[in-house]
């Protein structure tokens, strides 16, 4: 919900929807308004910001889903390649423990990598330090990290670079819909808020109406 409205932006949308078509609808509601000035043009103009906002609103909810999906998709591959390196890495430290030079080359000397982009690095660095060189790739066959497997690997590694550029556009997306739906529906809002209060004014003495364009009235 965004924070300028004080209910979920669908039932904002939705109690518009139905004070545009009873405004312009209701044989009662109707002529009083315009009386004070909301005629079919200023109802007209309401229906446009409405339908602006709906569209805004209706592609925030494209985005955000589309957001998810490619979240998930990078996050299940992200997932998949770690627990590989993080099983082929512990070989490795394990195989070369007294040959310190290949733990260095194969760059597995201090901790396990925490963020994505020092991942991405020291994956990449791994796999092609065994591809590159036939003294590890051989030495590192007895533990089953085969050729086959570290050329999967870098498949692998290369796919989730793509799946988190894919990921980062669409968040990137994600936030330029949210900017375009909070602007479209502030001036919806600013647009209602003034219909509102002439509403209350045309309709002064006949306050049951209110409540036919979605006005609450204390008694």
């Amino acid at each position: 919900m965004s924070s300028f409205l004080t209910e979920p932006e669908s039932k904002f949308l939705e109690r518009t929807r139905v004070a545009l078509t009873n405004a312009g609808s209701h044989a009662e509601i109707k002529p009083l308004l315009a009386s004070f000035g909301m005629d079919e043009t200023k109802l007209n103009e309401g229906w446009s910001l409405y339908e602006k906002a709906k569209t805004s609103w209706e592609n925030k909810q494209k985005e955000d889903a589309e957001t998810q999906v490619a979240s998930n998709a990078y996050h299940k591959a992200y997932e998949e390649l770690e627990s590989l390196f993080k099983r082929h890495r512990d070989q490795a430290q394990i195989f070369f423990k007294k040959q310190p030079d290949f733990l260095i080359l194969l760059g597995v000397r201090g901790p396990f990598p925490s963020s994505y982009n020092k991942f991405f690095d020291k994956t990449k660095e791994f796999y092609m330090a065994i591809q590159s060189m036939p003294e590890i790739q051989e030495k590192l066959t007895l533990c089953q990290i085969t050729p086959e497997v570290v050329a999967d690997c870098l498949a692998k590694h290369q796919a989730l670079l793509s799946l988190r550029a894919d990921y980062e556009k669409e968040v990137g997306e994600s936030q330029a819909s949210t900017q375009s739906k909070n602007a479209a529906l502030i001036e919806l809002k600013e647009w209602k808020d003034n219909s509102d209060s002439l509403a209350k004014i045309a309709l002064y003495d006949k306050p049951q109406l209110l409540e036919v364009l979605g006005i609450f009235v204390r008694s």
